[in-house]
């Protein structure tokens, strides 16, 4: 037995790492044919047609040989082998070639056809940007034929090695002869993950040292530091949902750049392929599922208990667990990122291609199964935060606050909760098929086996559409919220609020294969899908109409708040117009895959739900601290912000309707360039304007002017409260009592027809 062992070892230790056959080398072989051993001298490899220096774009004819004067060449059988690869640039099969070479793993080499010569042609074509210096490699292997029949193809064999550098135009006319080091992005990336959560580190030390400079010990801040990891207070849960959701913001809004810096110019190289197909599905998944969403259960967790009169959420482990779900989903998401394998398959995960597993030219990365893997541990975090919110919501409401008196940003939480849970099976199936897929070898969506790929996408937009309006619709009470008081007086048409409210909430749902209209549809479903997405249009014409007419029946008051809520109406109403074009099929056909959706989705997204955060944080911050926020910073924020952002985003329309298309790494028409660059231009501005939000949340948590119990004149119950609450946020459960006495409703309509007539309205208060 000993002895069985002892040679299984033995034959696993002599086992090459990379076997060298007629067919070619794949990634392995970057490193040489070290099957064969070390190099050796008596093979000969070179790469003879590089130019002394390159002309960006331009392709050149090389030609690869090698020789070996001790190992003759096998007439009719296998001679030589090669492996090729460049830092920049692109390589094709040489005329004559076509047959005899194809790509590997980022560099080519020969088929089983090419292995019986030893000179090949191969064309590289140069990359546009010529202020680098790229660095050729080939690796050859002089064969003696051995490895027909069932000889060892390992033996007498040699193999050797060349490489060579050769720079750009602008590289040599610089004269400086040395070559321009490009910094690696994911080398990039990484360091803003640790920058990122380094600074969150550093602000953590610096609030428990503000809040007790005396007692700052490295035990109280242990003790500081447990209790905040183990809260179930929903002020202290929400809280960590604030931070971690601005850490994310801040995360995702790097990973956006880098891609931008990629499409500033044409034919640009700073990012390969799918180093742009990776930031750009780590963006988009970043933004909508760890930044938006953990901040609206921010705001959620803070403020719909207060507005309520609960002490509590009803299941506050629960609610604590949800929330610790999410960093480990976190480090799932960006795992592939430390290993410069991060998931490229897009924050919408389209199979067939995301289903894929092996080796091969056009496969995912490596480090996609634990990105799915992730985003299936983010819809269960979702799965029982929603629960714990409905639940809450539906049981646990203050006397007086019946669901036709309740907050307009409780109601909204409550609809996109429902909302949540009723879409999020579709996706946790979809996405527990395509983890099957990639795991075990299922086969939901291999169409060579019977899978179907629509299915993914039906199972994920009937869960993405939703999702637009989960995260939309809190903005909707936000503004609704924000607005009233800064009008001084209740929302107009309270009811026509909810009903709205609900009415896209139910709409959401049979809706979603307008995302689909280019997939080969059914025409009857298609011009179904088409009917019931421009309803959508009537819910949110009510809203919009009715929060006019608050901002006309009352006298505008002008804080932060205010502005970001007025500018969530203006670039949500060009979002929902723009919005109206896709569900026309001819439209969505050019469109589609057009920058124009990019524009329209960050119109909604940015300028709708970041927008509407934007205004919660300025409006319920003394709420939360006991102290207002700067109004200088503020007025700086939103005026660089609310700039920047349409100068980012409004150029795009234009972009999509001369037909740049979306999700492309690069482009090859100048036309373009200008807007581009000053696209990425803009979008630095606007992620740096970030920085006077992240530093007035500094500045004002001990220095801010105190705010008192209710700075801004609001109804609900929440500013009934101390700022900040006690916990439990109430000693005794409140009361809701009814203080309508504005008479809106005539108001208005006096303004519009002349007339004076009064009327009661159902505007609701708190006493």
């Amino acid at each position: 037995m000993l002895t069985l062992i002892f040679v299984l070892c033995a034959a696993l230790a002599l086992t090459p790492q990379m076997t060298s056959f007629p067919t070619g080398l794949n990634a392995l072989g970057n490193a040489g044919c070290t099957c064969h051993g070390s190099a050796d001298s008596t093979t000969s490899v070179s790469l003879s047609g590089l130019p002394d220096n390159f002309t960006g774009g331009s392709s050149y004819e090389l030609t690869i040989t090698v020789t070996n004067d001790d190992i003759a060449p096998l007439e009719g059988g296998n001679q030589a082998g090669f492996r090729i690869f460049a830092s920049a640039g692109t390589f094709s099969a040489g005329t004559g070639f076509e047959d005899l070479m194809y790509e590997s793993d980022g560099g080519w080499t020969h088929n089983d056809a090419g292995n019986d010569m030893r000179t090949w042609n191969i064309t590289w074509t140069a990359p546009g940007s010529e202020d680098q210096i790229v660095e050729f490699t080939v690796n050859g292997n002089a064969v003696n034929g051995n490895a027909v029949g069932d000889n060892d193809g390992n033996s007498g064999d040699a193999w050797n090695a060349f490489s060579a550098g050769v720079p750009g135009a602008a590289t040599s006319a610089g004269g400086s002869g040395s070559k321009i080091e490009q910094v690696e992005p994911y080398d990039v990336a990484i360091i803003a993950i640790v920058f990122s959560t380094g600074l969150l580190s550093l602000l953590m030390v610096y609030v428990f040292y503000r809040n007790d400079p005396e007692g700052f010990t490295i035990n109280n801040f242990s003790a500081w530091l447990k209790g905040w990891m183990t809260t179930t207070d929903h002020k202290g849960v929400g809280t960590l949902y604030f931070v971690f959701s601005f850490l994310m913001l801040l995360i995702g809004g790097i990973f956006a750049l880098l891609f931008r810096l990629q499409l500033a110019t044409a034919d640009n190289d700073f990012l390969t392929q799918e180093q742009y197909n990776s930031f750009f599905s780590l963006h988009g998944t970043t933004m909508i599922f760890l930044a938006a969403m953990p901040m609206i259960g921010a705001f959620a967790n803070w403020i719909v208990p207060l507005q309520i009169g609960a002490k509590d959420l009803a299941f506050p482990r629960v609610n604590a667990m949800a929330f610790w779900m999410l960093p480990g989903a976190a480090v799932l998401l960006f795992a592939g990122v430390l290993t410069g394998e991060g998931a490229d398959i897009t924050w919408t995960m389209y199979a067939p291609y995301s289903s894929i597993t092996g080796e091969g030219v056009k496969v995912p990365s490596e480090g996609t199964t634990l990105f799915v893997g992730g985003m299936i541990m983010l819809g269960a975090s979702s799965t029982l935060s929603g629960l714990n919110f409905i639940a809450t919501i539906m049981a646990m409401r203050a006397p007086g606050v019946t669901w036709m008196k309740m907050p307009l940003f409780t109601w909204s939480i409550f609809i996109s909760m429902a909302m949540l849970f009723i879409s999020l099976p579709a996706l946790i199936v979809g996405l527990a098929y395509l983890f099957l897929d990639r795991t075990i070898g299922t086969h939901f969506y291999d169409t060579t086996i019977g899978g179907d790929p629509l299915l993914w996408e039906h199972l994920f937009w009937y869960f993405g559409h939703p999702e637009v309006y989960v995260v939309i619709v809190p903005a909707f009470g936000i503004a609704s919220e924000v607005l009233a008081t800064s009008a001084r007086r209740s929302i107009f048409g309270y009811r026509s609020m909810v009903y709205a409210m609900a009415s896209i909430g139910v709409l959401g749902f049979v809706v979603w294969g307008h995302h689909m209209l280019t997939s080969g549809m059914d025409p009857t479903l298609r011009l179904l899908m088409m009917l019931t997405t421009m309803l959508v249009a009537i819910p949110t014409g009510v809203k919009i109409f009715n929060w006019l007419a608050t901002l006309w029946g009352g006298s505008l008051v002008f804080r932060t708040h205010t502005l970001w809520a007025l500018g969530f109406l203006v670039t949500f109403s060009i979002g929902g117009i723009s919005g109206m074009f896709f569900p026309v099929a001819g439209l969505d056909t050019h469109f589609h895959d057009t920058y124009f959706v990019v524009a329209h989705f960050h119109y909604v997204l940015v300028g709708g739900t970041l927008f509407g955060l934007f205004s919660a944080i300025y409006y319920w911050y003394p709420k939360a601290t006991g102290r207002k926020l700067d109004e200088t910073l503020g007025l700086i924020h939103f005026t660089i912000g609310f700039i920047s952002y349409n100068a980012t985003f409004w150029p795009m329309h234009e972009l999509g309707i001369q037909g740049m298309p979306r999700r492309y790494h690069t482009y090859s028409v100048p036309e373009w360039t200008d807007l581009n660059t000053f696209i990425t231009i803009s979008a630095f501005v606007f992620g740096l304007s970030q920085l006077f939000l992240l530093w007035n949340l500094i500045k004002s948590y001990r220095g801010g002017e105190p705010a008192g119990n209710d700075p801004w004149g609001g109804w609900s119950l929440e500013w009934t409260t101390t700022s900040p609450p006690p916990t439990p946020s109430f000693d005794e459960i409140p009361t809701q009592g009814d203080a309508n006495e504005h008479h809106a409703s005539s108001r208005l309509m006096g303004r519009l027809w002349g007339t004076g007539d009064s009327g009661d309205t159902e505007e609701v208060g708190a006493k």
